[in-house]
């Protein structure tokens, strides 16, 4: 045997332990305090290790087992339960499972192309000021057009990038706030961290906390370029930042007013809130703390992998007149009066002369 495998119990320990992070994570996201007192940062390296965890769900030779042995007992007759030929539940419900996983990564497919399409038949609107302010940054290949039809700024593309911004009226200065954020998202490959968060959302599309943990995870990364940015101000240009978005906000509530296709959900105004608070209160972090945190977090992803949820059933094949122990994938043993009598497979444990007894799974 192999220090490691994969099996259907260290998947079901990833998806749980997962769970567990999320509810934590998200948690936390809606705590200002927290945030201004660790840094956002220490949230999203929790949630990469948090997928992490989910995307290799790694068996451990020498994983501790917490034996689920009568859960598993209760639920097994469902999820074996054959509904015709030998085509038994459990793989109605994978078939299931890839099948949402095809439909919704064509659905967010499909969304993210017709997006990128509306946005590039926009009518740009020609600002001098945008212009020479984008021509400060001749290391990146920025594409910009400023629309009357765009409600916030937004950021698409890998190596060419696109920056759509709204025909906002702000002063040169103020529009160098909004693009030094833009940019931000930019040299942080955020347009790249929200195609993979639309891949695994997709492959996990029947689990309700991952579109609360993505939506979350946007507000994570503009709380991240804010963050970037005030390192680098002065008080005085904080005061000026703030000022700007909240200006921002006003113009696209003004906007949003006039135009009944598009509305402003409390969230934004709780996000707009939450961005004040923080920056207004970033003097106050303990830097060993955080250190002791990080290192928490990646003590606890590592001893995550010593754990399993799986039958651990003590088998007593010597007092037990008959039964199937099942060893592997594809390998059962048949005991009788307590001695072995022979192998079988996975076809074999279906005849009737075998389908009476219990099968027992072994444990590591």
């Amino acid at each position: 045997m192999g220090h490691f495998n994969v099996s259907i119990f260290s998947i079901f320990s990833s998806l749980i332990l997962f769970n567990i992070a999320t509810i934590i994570i998200i948690a936390k996201r809606k705590n200002t305090t927290f945030i201004a007192k660790y840094s956002v940062n220490l949230l999203l390296i929790s949630t990469l290790l948090a997928f992490l965890r989910l995307l290799f769900p790694i068996d451990l030779y020498y994983a501790k087992i917490i034996d689920i042995h009568k859960i598993y007992r209760f639920f097994k007759p469902f999820f074996t339960l054959q509904l015709f030929n030998d085509f038994a539940l459990y793989q109605l419900l994978l078939f299931i499972w890839l099948l949402g996983f095809l439909l919704f990564g064509f659905y967010y497919l499909f969304i993210s192309l017709f997006e990128i399409h509306k946005l590039n038949k926009l009518e740009s609107i020609n600002l001098p000021v945008i212009e020479n302010l984008i021509s400060q940054y001749p290391n990146r290949k920025i594409i910009i057009k400023v629309s009357t039809t765009v409600d916030i700024p937004k950021v698409w593309g890998f190596r060419a990038c696109h920056l759509y911004v709204p025909d906002f009226s702000l002063s040169s200065e103020e529009w160098k706030f909004i693009l030094e954020h833009e940019i931000e998202h930019i040299k942080l490959h955020d347009t790249f961290i929200k195609v993979l968060l639309l891949l695994v959302s997709a492959i996990f599309w029947w689990n309700p906390l991952m579109y609360i943990l993505r939506k979350d995870i946007d507000q994570m990364l503009e709380l991240r370029c804010d963050a970037k940015l005030i390192e680098r101000y002065s008080k005085q240009q904080q005061t000026y930042y703030l000022e700007t978005l909240l200006k921002v906000l006003k113009q696209k509530r003004a906007s949003i007013i006039s135009n009944s296709h598009n509305y402003m959900t409390d969230s934004a105004y709780s996000l707009t809130r939450q961005r004040f608070e923080i920056i207004l209160d970033n003097n106050h972090r303990n830097k060993k703390l955080i250190f002791c945190y990080y290192a928490l977090s990646i003590l606890l992803f590592i001893a995550s992998y010593f754990i399993i949820l799986q039958p651990a059933k003590t088998v007593d094949t010597i007092n037990t007149p008959t039964l199937i122990l099942h060893v592997s994938d594809d390998q059962y043993e048949l005991y009788v009066n307590g001695k072995f009598s022979k192998t079988l497979n996975s076809t074999d444990i279906k005849k009737p002369q075998y389908s009476k007894y219990e099968i027992i799974e072994r444990s590591q």
